[in-house]
């Protein structure tokens, strides 16, 4: 069974509240009223530490690569990729948004700066994932 839940920070404490989600107007709510630029959906997934992973959180993917076909990333040799994870409409699943990446995958991420990749390329079984943090709390990542 999926899990649906949501997380954002709250208006009052500044501190990250866990729960469904919830709008009133322009207004959202999770347990507690949240700046809505913080909500972000729980993808699923764990970490290599068991942490949830969320979207906006910034990650690490250590997995095999071997090129890219049709815009997404095919699986074979060693590489790490860094980036957001965000929700991408146009294919109705999580993906990362590629911030830093080693060869060979470096070289597209120079030719598209924004490129995404679904997380369904990944083999999310096998592979090591890390959360390094949030785009909120940790902004410096980014760069």
């Amino acid at each position: 069974m999926q899990i649906i839940r949501f997380r954002g920070k709250s208006l009052n404490t500044g501190n990250w509240v866990f729960g469904d989600l919830r709008q009133s107007g322009k207004r959202k709510f999770v347990e507690y009223e949240v700046n809505p630029d913080t909500v972000g959906q729980f993808v699923g997934l764990y970490d290599n530490n068991g942490k949830e992973v969320y979207e906006h959180d910034y990650i690490s993917i250590n997995y095999k690569y071997e090129g890219i076909a049709n815009g997404c990333a095919v699986p074979d040799q060693d590489c790490i990729c860094k980036g957001e994870v965000v929700y991408m409409d146009g294919f109705a699943c999580f993906g990362l948004c590629l911030y830093k990446a080693e060869y060979p995958i470096n070289k597209e991420l120079n030719e598209c700066p924004y490129l995404t990749i679904p997380l369904l390329q990944f083999d999310l079984e096998c592979d090591s994932i890390e959360v390094l943090g949030n785009v909120f709390d940790n902004p410096e990542l980014l760069k």
